[in-house]
């Protein structure tokens, strides 16, 4: 059957547009975001040019390069200095890519204000008003009159080194991090003078900026990536920037829309529990009220949300980020009427956000090629092989999906195991907690590209042993059978059961050992289920190793629950007749909890690494993979089977 053309399915994303006699091949824009790829000197690395090339390779018509800092005093980690000249011969290396595959390249100014730290600049941080964000704590120094005459300077004389470098556009950023978000902020702009008070005034620095950079940049485009709502009580919220937007809409040429802030992360960058295209009600609002080019975005994910927004006038262009993470080639796939290939963004924040807070460079959970993609990227993982090999591999969960989809692309005979009768192993549990069911995604994709492959084998209902393996004579056998859910005694219950309604009584002890979102699901479909539950972690606080925007989420699900108590940095140690002993590990003192019908133990499992010793001295190539090797998450499995391209050659 034919592929719908593009021209047919989504005519509106693929038309161009031009912004200030700048054109654009779509209306798709890859949104800033900071990778953290940045050297110690501030500067742009090789890291940065591969990740934002595969991008252009993939279709995008814009991209927008992150949080440039205009002043020593803004300074961040990861973030690339725009007052250092320096930075130009890297900026150069990016746009000769993006522009190599016919994409424009716009770049994002920015001052991190009260949200850097004064450790990183050696001096005190600046703000509007001596406020600290409650994400860092650090009170920074009220800016003077003259200090936010410096700064107005200092954003000018940056854009004019990105000019120097053949940026195609300038934008600044007044949004969920950074100092104009900070002064257009009700809570953090505390100020008396002409930079506080009412809208216009918490404005002006933002309009003498733009004015400032107009003066510098001829006629280059020039917007404004602006807050629509910041989700803090007491902060400002789409009625107050409407007003923004009209503002400065007189001066810029176009408006990019934001959500969010550090301290509202989970509107920031949205969970998978919140609706894709959340926040197009409000982006139209600022479309209508200003009549400007609108860069609008809010959690979309697939082409028909992008084509419908353009259809009902909500936007002029889609902004995307971790769409585009997760599928570097999201706009070639929907130009080719092929929707159903593009790798959706999963909303788990788990390697993006995630990482970013550990001040590492980002990735992508369903996407582990992303950030690696000098090694990795899609020329190269799914090159043919000069001498096909027959493979097999046993178990359809995560990794050996993975692995299968890779290798049968790469022009390999694969022979596909699996026991049950679906493919998709842990995926399925996980994805059946509260609060998870987008990590659905991982399946939907893996099975649907291992449909579209001709030369791969696969076996449901199909147990794999040593003799059936030996019997197909491959060249290369993976094993990919996952992990065992284990309870360390026969007196508790494990995920499994908890999923399957098999747990008694309506008093719940769980102990949540790696305090990931398989203890707090575990936790929240009791809580559901009116069960009275004491959440037990060896971790300082509950859900401690969940990404920060999911824990959030989560917390404000349990929050306020009468029925549910937190127990962290304690551990079990006895279960009898109902009273359980917890001893705190770190202080060394213990509690008892009498009434527990139930104890239910999260967080542990054994690897299903029989076959592979079985098989180790009788095959010629062979490896193990995902849980199987050693248990730990999905976007471990597929790391793994990405992995073996530089294993099996």
């Amino acid at each position: 059957m034919k592929a719908v053309k593009s021209s047919a399915a989504f005519p509106r994303l693929f038309s161009p547009i031009a912004i200030r006699g700048v054109e654009i091949k779509n209306r798709i824009v890859f949104l800033p975001h900071l990778p953290f790829y940045a050297d110690h000197h501030h500067h742009p690395t090789i890291k940065d040019v591969y990740y934002y090339r595969e991008r252009a390779k993939g279709g995008a018509g814009l991209i927008v390069l992150p949080t440039q800092i205009v002043h020593p005093t803004g300074s961040y980690p990861g973030a690339v200095d725009a007052f250092d000249k320096a930075s130009i011969a890297g900026w150069e290396k990016i746009i000769t890519e993006v522009h190599r595959y016919g994409a424009r390249i716009f770049g994002q100014l920015s001052h991190m204000g009260n949200q850097t730290r004064s450790a990183e600049i050696f001096r005190p941080t600046w703000a509007p008003s001596p406020i600290p964000d409650m994400t860092v704590g650090e009170i920074p120094k009220e800016m003077t009159r003259e200090e936010i005459q410096e700064l107005v300077e200092s954003f000018a004389a940056s854009a004019e080194n990105m000019v120097e470098a053949g940026f195609d556009g300038i934008e600044i950023k007044v949004a969920h991090d950074g100092i104009l978000g900070q002064f257009v902020s009700l809570l953090k702009n505390q100020r008396n003078d002409e930079y506080g008070g009412s809208i216009e005034n918490r404005g002006r620095i933002v309009v003498e900026i733009l004015r400032a950079i107009r003066n510098k940049i001829g006629e280059k485009p020039l917007g404004v990536r602006l807050g629509v709502n910041r989700y803090l009580p007491g902060d400002y919220g789409v009625e107050e920037a409407v007003e923004y937007a009209k503002l400065f809409a007189t001066v810029a040429d176009y408006l990019s829309t934001d959500t969010g802030t550090w301290e509202s992360i989970d509107m920031l960058v949205p969970s998978m529990n919140v609706p894709q295209g959340f926040l197009l009600k409000d982006v139209a609002r600022i479309k209508e009220a200003t009549g400007a080019t609108i860069i609008g975005h809010g959690r979309i994910v697939w082409p028909a949300t992008a084509e419908d927004a353009l259809e009902k006038g909500y936007l002029d262009m889609v902004g995307m980020a971790r769409a585009l993470i997760s599928d570097p080639y999201w706009a070639k796939k929907a130009e080719a009427g092929k929707p159903e290939e593009i790798r959706g963004c999963l909303g788990c924040n788990q390697k993006c956000m995630g990482r970013l807070l550990q001040n590492l460079p980002i990735s992508c959970v369903h996407n582990p090629t992303s950030g690696y993609e000098e090694e990795y990227g899609e020329d190269i993982l799914y090159q043919k092989m000069t001498v096909p090999k027959k493979m097999m591999i046993v178990g359809g969960g995560p990794a050996g999906m993975k692995a299968a989809e890779i290798f049968a692309r790469k022009g390999n005979k694969v022979i596909l195991f699996e026991k049950e009768e679906k493919l998709g192993g842990r995926v399925y549990w996980e994805s059946s907690l509260p609060g998870r069911r987008g990590i659905s995604g991982v399946s939907r994709y893996l099975i649907h590209m291992l449909g579209t492959l001709d030369n791969i084998d696969i076996r449901l209902n199909t147990e794999a042993t040593r003799e059936t393996v030996l019997e197909e004579n491959p060249d290369v056998v993976i094993i990919a059978t996952g992990s065992a859910i284990i309870s360390p005694s026969p007196m508790f219950y494990n995920t499994l059961d908890a999923l399957k309604g098999q747990v008694p009584g309506e008093n719940i002890l769980v102990m949540d050992n790696d305090s990931t979102t398989e203890g707090s699901g575990i936790v929240e479909l009791f809580i559901k289920e009116d069960k009275i539950v004491h959440w037990v972690t060896p971790a300082f606080f509950n859900g401690q190793n969940i990404t920060a925007p999911i824990l959030l989420d989560n917390f404000k699900r349990l929050s306020n629950k009468d029925n549910l108590f937190l127990h962290p940095m304690k551990v079990m140690t006895d279960f009898k007749e109902g009273a359980v002993t917890l001893l705190n590990i770190y202080l060394g003192t213990t509690e008892e909890i009498r009434g527990i019908n139930s104890v239910v133990v999260a967080g542990v499992k054994a690897p299903n690494n029989s076959l592979y010793y079985e098989l180790k001295e009788s095959v010629p190539e062979i490896y193990i993979i995902g849980d199987a090797a050693a248990p730990r998450d999905i976007a471990s499995a597929l790391e793994d089977a990405v992995g073996l391209t530089k294993l099996i050659k």
